[in-house]
């Protein structure tokens, strides 16, 4: 009878840590557009499919798939990303899910923007995380591309100033 709670104490506490959203930091992040107008690019390494995503909801450029038509060329560079301490979790599964935890990852997102052959190399520092709790089962901005397209845009506007 004991190890029926235990395997359901155990079950619950692995449902009930597994829902998950990401979160923007700083807040001005979030609800950022870009007001700027959008020159066209043409991306040399489109097979890059994560990164691309990230470059295409970050709306900072029209990317097209000619790149006679293109003002300028990117080539991405893989995601990096530094993964953190997984101890919060422990907290999660004891509150049954009640407790948010968050998750602060580290992610650097790298391109170089190439202008009548002159390369300008952007690194951007994604300030992401990704939160833990029950209740965010019922949050539907589950979607990472998008969070960081968020956040490439802010961080590209905050460092061309």
């Amino acid at each position: 009878m004991k190890n029926k709670y235990l395997i359901t104490l155990v079950i619950l506490s692995v449902l009930c840590s597994s829902c998950y959203s990401f979160k923007i930091y700083p807040k001005e992040y979030r609800k950022l557009k870009n007001e700027h107008t959008r020159p066209n690019a043409y991306v040399i390494n489109d097979t890059l499919k994560e990164e691309l995503k990230i470059l295409k909801f970050s709306e900072l450029f029209n990317i097209v798939n000619d790149s006679s038509s293109a003002e300028l060329k990117i080539k991405l560079y893989p995601l990096e990303q530094t993964l953190v301490c997984g101890q919060p979790f422990i907290i999660s599964m004891l509150t049954l899910g009640q407790l948010p935890v968050y998750l602060h990852d580290m992610y650097l997102y790298k391109f170089d923007e190439i202008e009548k052959g002159m390369a300008t190399q952007r690194e951007l520092d994604l300030k992401i995380a990704q939160r833990v709790w029950f209740w965010d089962l019922f949050v539907f901005n589950k979607r990472f591309e998008e969070n960081a397209g968020n956040a490439v845009l802010g961080e590209y506007q905050q460092n061309s100033k």
